[in-house]
C-alpha cells in the first residue's frame, strides 16, 4: 500500500467523529485495526474508514442514537423473533469448520446479551421496543443493540448507590447481584465474561457514557468513560 494513501490517527478520528483515545482502544480490541508504519505510528487508509462507516456497528449506533428505520432482517421486535434468528446464525456458524469447537460459545454469549435486553426492558421500553441483531460471518463480527433503560437504570433497582454508567458496568461484569428484577443482567454478564476470557472471543459493550472492552483470551476489564450518552446498550462481539 502506498504510504501516501494513509492518514494519521488524528485525521481518522476527525472523520469518524471520535477521539484518538477511542481509536487506540478500538485498535486494541480489534474493532478497527490500524496500520503500523516503520516508525511505529498508527495510520489508516481512507478505504478502510469508508468500509467501517458502512458496517453493522455504525448502523446499529445510528439506530440507538437517532432511531433510524432498520431493514427487517436486522430488527427483532420480540424475543421469539430473536431466538429464531439466533438459531439461524447458530446453523451458519456450525457450517464453518474452523469454528467447530467455539461456535456454541459464541451463540451462548450472543443469546445471553440479546435475552437480557428483552428481560430487563419488557413492559418498560423508553420508546422503541426490540433489538438490533446483525452479524457478518466473513468479518467475524456480531452486533447487538437496544434503545432500552441501560445497565445503570437496571441495576439501580437493587443497588441504589450506583451513580455512573462505568460503575454499573463494573458491577454487572464482576458482582453477584441478588434481587429478581436485574438478576439476569447482573449475573448473566459474569457468564459472558467467563466465556470470553477463556476463548478467542472479543467483546465491546457500551451503555450510557461508559465503554467496556474485554480482549480475546483475557480476563482484564478495560472500562472507561466515553464522549456522548448512548441510549440503552450497544455490543460488538468478535471471534
Amino acid at each position: 500500500m502506498d504510504l501516501k494513501d494513509l492518514i494519521s490517527i488524528s485525521e481518522a478520528a476527525s472523520i469518524l467523529g471520535v477521539s484518538m483515545d477511542t481509536l487506540r482502544r478500538w485498535d486494541k480490541s480489534g474493532k478497527l485495526s490500524s496500520i503500523k508504519t516503520a516508525g511505529g505510528h498508527r495510520k489508516y487508509s481512507r478505504d478502510q474508514l469508508e468500509i467501517f462507516l458502512n458496517d453493522l456497528y455504525k448502523l446499529s449506533k445510528n439506530w440507538v442514537s437517532k432511531e433510524i428505520e432498520l431493514p427487517p432482517d436486522l430488527y427483532c421486535s420480540n424475543s421469539a423473533v430473536f431466538q429464531t434468528r439466533l438459531t439461524k446464525m447458530q446453523d451458519l456458524l456450525g457450517e464453518v469448520k474452523d469454528l467447530a469447537f467455539i461456535f456454541p460459545l459464541i451463540v451462548a454469549v450472543t443469546g445471553e446479551i440479546g435475552n437480557n435486553s428483552f428481560d430487563h426492558n419488557l413492559g418498560s421500553w423508553p420508546d422503541v421496543p426490540g433489538i438490533f441483531f446483525g452479524y457478518d460471518l466473513n468479518k467475524k463480527v456480531i452486533v447487538l443493540a437496544d434503545r432500552g433503560l441501560g445497565v445503570l437504570a437496571t441495576l439501580k433497582r437493587v443497588k441504589s448507590e450506583l451513580n455512573t454508567d462505568a460503575e454499573a458496568l463494573k458491577v454487572a461484569f464482576t458482582e453477584i447481584i441478588s434481587g429478581r428484577a436485574p438478576e439476569n443482567r447482573g449475573n448473566g454478564l459474569k457468564f459472558v465474561r467467563k466465556v470470553v476470557s477463556e476463548n478467542s472471543i472479543g467483546l465491546l459493550f457500551q451503555t450510557g457514557n461508559a465503554e467496556l472492552i474485554l480482549e480475546k483470551d483475557s480476563d482484564i476489564l478495560d472500562i472507561k468513560e466515553v464522549s456522548g450518552n448512548l441510549r440503552g446498550c450497544l455490543v460488538l462481539i468478535t471471534f
